[in-house]
């Protein structure tokens, strides 16, 4: 919004500039509207032209910058050596701004070339402060208290500065110094994922003390922050993700990470599942995947801690995750039979 406010600032200032002067050289309206529509066009084309500079390579900028200024200087020391004798008197000036362009153009492009050939020291990623480089991420509570994403960062798939904000560290504080067992074993847990993320030598961590006063709610803060630093959010919340996304914030959810890697399984295909406890049914047995997917076993309940071959016969999707439906192979039944355990009933 500040930066609407200036452009519109600079052309308005451009407007009535060209307004003025030119009233001043053609006291008409014709000059006075020429002169408003030139100083429009004049702010438009320097917006325009800060645009596209910004756009630029840092290290090509400024080798162009430093071509164009030395190449002016060389273009004025020979203007003023120069004896020429011109015809006409404004045959200099022309003469003057020629050579400037030239040498001017010529100086950009040799600068431009020496600076793509010529590698500058690299600032170190913790020298450099927050905010820079737009690969900031802020950890929210429910993240850190996960603790996968202390495995994610070992892998090294993230890279930029994990932001800890001094309000989530405050939350998890009041969480660890619970009265609550469960609410405190969750607490310290979170502390030592930020100990071991500390430790970590992949990604940066840097604690940041911005605070929103006259906000009370940690998630509103969490957004108002990953707006102010134009960061990513990395959260296991649901809430907040869908808030988050409604406010065009990138949310990085440690549970569709996780989702996402889930070995595919296709109806028809063989496992091996550990039976770890009764359905809901009479007969289910129910069993897991290491990654937490539960295993729905038909006739299963027989089985209860053993480990058996299943055919996987449909897949459901729901809102808090994946499970699977199977039922027990004739050749792993027959064995278990031949062990002693009880028969199936039938289907």
């Amino acid at each position: 919004m500040l930066m609407l406010i200036f452009r519109f600032s600079i052309v308005l200032s451009g407007a009535l500039l060209g307004f003025f002067m030119g009233k001043g050289y053609l006291p008409s309206v014709e000059g006075a509207v020429l002169g408003t529509g030139i100083g429009c066009v004049a702010g438009l084309l320097f917006i325009y032209t800060v645009q596209k500079v910004l756009e630029f390579n840092l290290k090509t900028l400024v080798g162009a910058l430093t071509g164009l200024t030395m190449g002016l200087v060389l273009s004025y020391l020979i203007i003023d050596i120069a004896e020429i004798r011109f015809p006409l008197a404004g045959a200099r000036t022309l003469f003057n701004i020629f050579v400037g362009l030239c040498f001017g153009y010529l100086g950009g492009i040799l600068g431009v070339r020496v600076a793509e050939s010529v590698e500058f020291p690299r600032v170190g990623r913790d020298k450099l402060p927050l905010g820079w480089g737009g690969h900031n991420k802020i950890l929210d509570t429910s993240a850190i208290i996960d603790g996968r994403i202390a495995d994610i960062v070992d892998t090294g798939f993230l890279e930029g500065s994990l932001i800890i904000p001094q309000f989530v560290l405050k939350e998890l504080q009041h969480i660890a110094d619970s009265h609550d067992p469960m609410r405190r074993s969750r607490g310290r847990r979170g502390l030592d994922v930020l100990k071991r993320l500390q430790e970590n030598n992949t990604v940066r961590v840097k604690v940041s003390s911005q605070d929103f006063p006259k906000i009370q709610e940690v998630d509103e803060k969490l957004i108002a922050l990953a707006k102010r630093m134009k960061a990513k959010i990395i959260t296991t919340d649901y809430n907040l993700n869908q808030i988050a996304q409604l406010q065009d914030i990138e949310v990085l959810n440690v549970n569709e990470l996780s989702g996402a890697l889930r070995p595919v399984v296709l109806p028809g295909e063989e496992m091996e599942v550990f039976i770890l406890r009764q359905g809901k049914e009479p007969q289910q047995g129910v069993g897991y995947l290491d990654d937490g997917t539960m295993i729905v076993v038909e006739n299963g309940k027989g089985y209860i801690g053993k480990k058996v071959k299943i055919d996987v016969t449909s897949l459901l999707q729901t809102p808090s995750g994946r499970m699977i439906f199977g039922r027990i192979r004739e050749e792993a039944r027959e064995k278990s039979e031949r062990e002693g355990l009880p028969k199936e009933r039938g289907r």
